[in-house]
């Protein structure tokens, strides 16, 4: 099954699907057909090449990973782990003692913690959404752009059959091959930077605050970071507790 391109409404259901392969299929049958043009016969088979490795990418498992990023995102949110987090605090009439206000201010740090990385999950989530959508804009840019330079050097082929108009056929073929290598490197240039950008934004944190104290572990060594122990006192017999 090729790569596919889900296609969803704004309600997220998915509607229908576009191959990646679907889109330069015209491509590579035209290329193959250009072949006609002598000019033509080994740049063709690159092309073909070129246009193969660009249908590797496979947008199933990029949707796969935008999924899982999306479910980790909702996990962590407010309406899930952020819910158990609030419900974890008994109330203050039944638990008053000093230990109290660390216990607050530690578990305040922790879900500002969480937060932090629901929203570092949505940022993974929107930048390979952003590439994915980049990724496949390029491609479907190069076969809108191919199209007529491939059909321009299909038509030459008649010609060059004919000693007067000869050497006008491989004057097209000739400028066809040249636009087609600018064209191929402005959309490698253009996939190149996208997945610079991408690596950028994973390996960067600087759009998201992490507190150093949220969790005793990450104290600087050799300093106390507040956190009190929390004692209980059992005021019933352990039946009660049952």
């Amino acid at each position: 099954m090729p790569p596919e391109i889900l296609i969803a409404n704004a309600s997220g259901t998915v509607t229908g699907s576009v191959s990646v392969a679907q889109t330069t299929a015209p491509v590579r049958s035209a290329a193959a057909i250009a072949r006609g043009n002598l000019v033509w016969i080994a740049a063709s088979a690159a092309l073909i090449g070129t246009i193969l490795y660009l249908e590797s990418f496979d947008n199933q498992q990029v949707n796969e990973s935008i999924k899982k990023w999306d479910e980790a995102a909702r996990l962590l949110g407010a309406d899930q782990f952020g819910a158990a987090m609030a419900a974890v605090p008994p109330e203050a009439s039944e638990w008053d003692f000093d230990d109290r206000d660390a216990f607050d201010q530690f578990m305040r740090k922790l879900g500002a913690e969480i937060n932090s990385l629901a929203e570092a999950f949505v940022a993974n989530r929107d930048t390979l959404t952003a590439a994915r959508d980049a990724y496949n804009d390029a491609v479907s840019g190069l076969a809108q752009a191919l199209m007529p330079i491939l059909v321009a050097v299909i038509a030459s082929i008649a010609l060059q059959f004919f000693p007067a108009t000869t050497a006008l056929a491989q004057a097209i073929g000739i400028a066809g091959l040249a636009a087609t290598a600018a064209i191929l490197v402005l959309v490698f240039g253009e996939i190149s930077a996208l997945l610079h950008a991408l690596m950028a934004a994973f390996h960067t944190d600087s759009r998201f605050t992490f507190t150093a104290d949220s969790r005793p572990g990450w104290a600087p060594a050799g300093s106390d970071p507040d956190i009190k122990d929390i004692k209980i006192d059992w005021v019933r017999d352990s039946a009660f507790y049952r």
